[in-house]
């Protein structure tokens, strides 16, 4: 059943790939350079700490640029820039924490080509960052980055796989980065952990994680590589696991509580963090602070600083 689905899927998504290919459906420019931080598979690729990352330096360049996300689950429709005290179920927990940490406006916009205008108009953005944005081909993109996360040429489409689109679809992208050991040469990226965040917004060194029991507690799409993470710092980790973007209900906290029994600490991801009540935590919580660390950076960046200086097309025409 799952890969009559698939079949079908990928003739959908085929089909509206041709009508862009062949003009047919056109790609709205919107008058500020366009930076696309995308990928092919479902989840769990790095896109956020990447966006983050992203942002970061090209502001330490003197840029500003402004992320545009759709704002997954959050019901508020946009363009909207995203406050610290906002909501994660009003904006998503993703365009929150971006908002928290990055350093950057955040815009909150499901229509991405009205969240590029918004920028401009409104922030006086120099460029946007596009998050989550390959297949949102409805705007014109200067240039298209694409994380990939595994070999996605043995994978299959959604719903029997993970892949949003074939394969091939790569081809599209200007820059490819393996994440996560995906292997495949060229550019990489990994996710560092740098620190531990207590509730109070404080920062503790992971050396606190050595000899220490504790509860791994994530809604994220591949949770194994989060407690893998914290076990490479001595910690003794046990896993609870719930689906992404999952939001915590006080049942929820409850089992996590019997689940923490025991443990020093709990902790969990910074995206996981901003969906829990902070009335229904303690002490023991953490969130593990993760950084994207890029081989190719610094050329990354001097390519986006002469989009904009320049004001042209890079790659695409």
């Amino acid at each position: 059943m799952r890969k009559a689905l698939s079949h079908l899927y990928g003739l959908a998504v085929g089909a509206r790939g041709f009508l862009y290919d062949t003009g047919i459906f056109a790609a709205h420019r919107t008058g500020i350079p366009v930076v696309s931080i995308g990928n092919i598979e479902a989840g769990g690729t790095g896109k956020t700490p990447m966006t983050i990352a992203l942002a970061r330096e090209l502001a330490a360049r003197g840029l500003k640029p402004a992320i545009v996300t759709r704002g997954y689950r959050g019901r508020l429709r946009g363009p909207i820039r995203v406050r610290a005290g906002h909501r994660p179920e009003d904006v998503g927990d993703e365009a929150l924490l971006m908002a928290r940490i990055s350093g950057t406006d955040v815009i909150k916009s499901p229509d991405r080509v009205q969240g590029a205008l918004f920028a401009k108009k409104e922030l006086g953005a120099d460029l946007v960052l596009l998050d989550d944005g390959f297949q949102h081909r409805r705007i014109h993109r200067d240039l298209d980055i694409v994380l990939v996360s595994g070999d996605v040429r043995t994978g299959a489409l959604l719903p029997a796989g993970s892949l949003r689109e074939p394969a091939d679809a790569l081809k599209r992208a200007d820059i490819v980065i393996h994440t996560k050991g995906a292997g495949g040469g060229g550019i990489t990226a990994e996710l560092v952990p740098c620190s531990l965040i207590d509730p109070s917004g404080s920062r503790e060194d992971l050396s606190v994680l050595q000899g220490r029991s504790v509860l791994a507690v994530c809604g994220i799409a591949r949770p194994a590589h989060f407690s893998e993470m914290m076990g490479g710092f001595g910690a003794r980790v046990e896993t609870m696991a719930f689906p992404d973007h999952h939001r915590f209900s006080p049942r929820d906290m409850e089992a996590i509580g019997e689940k923490a029994r025991g443990k020093d600490l709990i902790v969990t991801t910074e995206k996981d963090m901003v969906r829990l009540d902070p009335r229904l935590i303690d002490g023991r919580w953490r969130a593990l602070r993760v950084e994207m660390r890029v081989s190719a950076m610094d050329a990354i960046v001097r390519e986006i600083e002469g989009i904009v200086k320049g004001g042209s097309i890079s790659r695409q025409g």
